[in-house]
């Protein structure tokens, strides 16, 4: 064997370790992430957070009491004293809200973790996520660069998906710890869209999880079993499909961004910077 086939095959090896390595470290940390969501109302600072977020509410919940006691007073109007009335159930159900949102918060994680334990088993990731490294790992030798190839891809995806789920869990924390004061906006009617916002928000970054396990048992059903493509899949179309997976799971959260807010993710004040400096840049290169 000639020197340049020699190091054409130590190139290829090295590659495939640094794919393997970056596969089932990508692939762990996906295992970690996607598949279950943090007790997070079971986290001390977390309680200690959401107990003074509560106190601020409970207070402005008594100052507005205050306030409509003394417009019924001042004016004693039959539509003033009917303006009270909706006023006050209105105060009551956001009081309740913020002062049980804890609760309610961690019941509804552990409703999400429990739909996906049954969609995917006690353990998904050691059951799952296994065995979608499984697909790009297991590739016959003669197609390794194709396995380079795919595994790299995969990973680098696995990688931003890992990211995205860190995002996420912060931003329940967020959403957690806020739950208090957002609720209690639902107690004027002109306000009341930012608590409707909260829970469109909240129950999309909880349980899209869900709807990736959905997309999960999915896709390991049609890699299973390929007789959907006319006969045995080959190592290239397999791990197509697994990267066509993973960029479906990296695409929900967006989509459920975008039903919560009613606006897609570049039309936020806050992101629209970082995009115009994101398209100076890729100009500039």
């Amino acid at each position: 064997m000639d020197l340049t086939a020699q190091i054409i095959d130590a190139i290829t090896a090295w590659l495939q370790t640094v794919a393997t390595a970056l596969t089932t470290a990508a692939f762990g940390a996906v295992g970690q992430l996607i598949f279950s969501t943090p007790a997070l109302d079971q986290i001390p600072e977390v309680q200690a957070t959401w107990s003074l977020v509560q106190a601020i509410a409970n207070s402005l919940f008594g100052l507005a009491i205050l306030a409509a006691g003394i417009l019924v007073m001042a004016s004693g109007t039959v539509e003033s004293r009917y303006s009270a009335k909706l006023l006050v159930t209105r105060l009551a159900l956001a009081a309740i809200g913020a002062n049980a949102s804890l609760a309610l918060t961690g019941a509804l994680i552990r409703l999400d973790n429990a739909l996906v334990t049954g969609l995917l088993g006690a353990d998904p990731a050691a059951a799952t996520v296994s065995e979608l490294a499984d697909i790009i790992q297991s590739a016959h030798p003669v197609n390794q660069y194709v396995t380079i190839l795919v595994a790299l891809w995969a990973a680098f995806l696995a990688l931003f998906l890992v990211a995205l789920y860190i995002g996420r869990d912060l931003a329940l924390l967020l959403a957690t710890v806020a739950a208090p004061l957002a609720l209690a906006t639902y107690a004027l009617p002109q306000t009341d869209e930012i608590a409707r916002l909260w829970l469109r928000a909240f129950l999309a970054l909880l349980f899209v999880q869900v709807v990736q396990a959905v997309l999960v048992l999915i896709g390991l059903q049609l890699l299973r079993r390929t007789d959907w493509l006319g006969g045995a899949a080959s190592d290239l179309i397999s791990g197509l499909m697994l990267i066509a997976l993973l960029y479906l799971l990296f695409k929900l959260p967006f989509a459920a961004f975008n039903w919560a807010f009613r606006q897609t993710v570049h039309q936020v004040p806050l992101v629209q910077p970082l995009v115009v400096a994101a398209r100076i840049t890729r100009g500039s290169l």
